[in-house]
């Protein structure tokens, strides 16, 4: 019997892990043909690098309903320059903002599955202290790459029930 639990242990673990590409259909508008193209973080990595526009960025930031002051504090650029950025809705942005924003879209992913698809306690949470984060509030955390784990972590925990 215990090599039952540590095989579904291990399935867990990995599962929880496997990220599915849909959600940049979804939330960034990318097109279906881009999308499908993607079976793996390599591949991610080169679409978001070639064909992620300011307009899938500005797609993205109605869609979290998240408002630009909290925009600036996660992303290494000013508000003015993302709102100049995103006027341009064809601008290939910079790789680290691209790269904030899909993993920002990745927090939403596992945080929609973690919170029924109610993106209203989603963004209750984000915006609520936490004490797993040392009472800061997960969006205070977001700015940095560790920050996105810590939450995308506690998302699965929620999502999954495992808490210590």
């Amino acid at each position: 019997m215990p090599f039952v639990i540590i095989l579904y242990a291990k399935w867990h673990i990995i599962g929880a892990c496997t990220m599915n590409y849909d959600f940049l259909q979804h939330m960034y508008k990318l097109p279906p043909r881009v999308v499908n193209k993607i079976h793996n973080d390599n591949e991610l990595i080169d679409v978001i690098r070639n064909k992620f526009t300011a307009n899938n960025a500005k797609n993205f930031i109605t869609f979290t309903e998240l408002s630009l002051r909290y925009w600036s504090t996660i992303l290494p650029i000013s508000i003015r320059t993302l709102q100049r950025d995103l006027e341009n809705k064809h601008k290939i942005l910079e790789f680290k903002v691209i790269e904030i924003f899909v993993e920002v879209g990745e927090i939403y992913s596992i945080g929609l599955q973690a919170f029924d698809d109610n993106k209203e306690r989603l963004n209750t949470w984000l915006i609520t202290e936490n004490a797993y984060f040392n009472n800061k509030r997960p969006i205070d955390i977001m700015y940095s790459h560790k920050g996105r784990d810590m939450i995308k972590a506690e998302l699965n925990r929620i999502e999954y029930s495992e808490f210590s």
